[in-house]
């Protein structure tokens, strides 16, 4: 498996050096941030749970917890096992012979502390694209921007030199394939779900007024 990813790995060192050519102070206060949002799909599961709460956004809501469930389902626990790809900062101890004719600097990310898993795919980028693409399909107001703001979280898991690009890459096709997989399943369940809530609902609001 690691000779495939060694055919990107030209392209994915070039990206690295260009990161690096760019970081300055502001760039490493703003990513570090966006990318800490990220630790454990945080802001995300904020995000749907906030949704969900509300009456007009609960569908909405309930796609994105939906999402994040599948996406920790298919990325953490199958794919990232499966290709066991390891990260930038492990490549170039992993085999110094073999490495070295890349003539690169070793990479060695300063700005965040190092991750333990494995790099394929990206699991900020996948989990912010599942969340956001869910999103986008039922309430286009809420998820344009917060695409947007995936977009910077994949960029920020390069710039803080914990993932390559192709990792990255990985993570928007992964977290577009769980968006969609949580499309579906919220067309059957969540009609369940919503019933449910409502009677609950209903059978409090009766006790209050009781």
């Amino acid at each position: 498996m690691q000779n495939l990813f060694d055919s990107f790995l030209n392209f994915d060192l070039n990206v690295f050096q260009w990161i690096q050519g760019i970081q300055n102070g502001f760039l490493d206060a703003v990513l570090v941030g966006i990318t800490t949002l990220g630790n454990a799909g945080a802001i995300f599961i904020v995000l749907g749970l906030g949704l969900f709460i509300t009456k007009k956004y609960r569908k909405a809501g309930f796609a994105v917890i939906v999402a994040l469930l599948v996406m920790l389902i298919c990325n953490d626990l199958f794919l990232k096992e499966f290709f066991a790809r390891p990260r930038p900062f492990n490549l170039f101890d992993s085999d110094p012979e073999k490495y070295a004719e890349w003539g690169r600097a070793y990479i060695y990310p300063e700005l965040v502390s190092k991750p333990s898993s494995y790099s394929f795919p990206s699991g900020h980028t996948s989990s912010a694209f599942a969340a956001a693409i869910a999103l986008l399909w039922h309430n286009r107001k809420w998820g344009i921007p917060v695409t947007l703001f995936a977009a910077l979280m994949g960029f920020s898991r390069i710039y803080v030199e914990v993932h390559y690009c192709t990792d990255v890459i990985a993570g928007v096709v992964s977290g577009a394939v769980c968006a969609l997989i949580a499309v579906l399943i919220v067309k059957f369940l969540f009609p369940v779900v919503d019933k449910g809530i409502n009677k609950l609902s209903g059978k409090f609001k009766n006790k209050k007024d009781v």
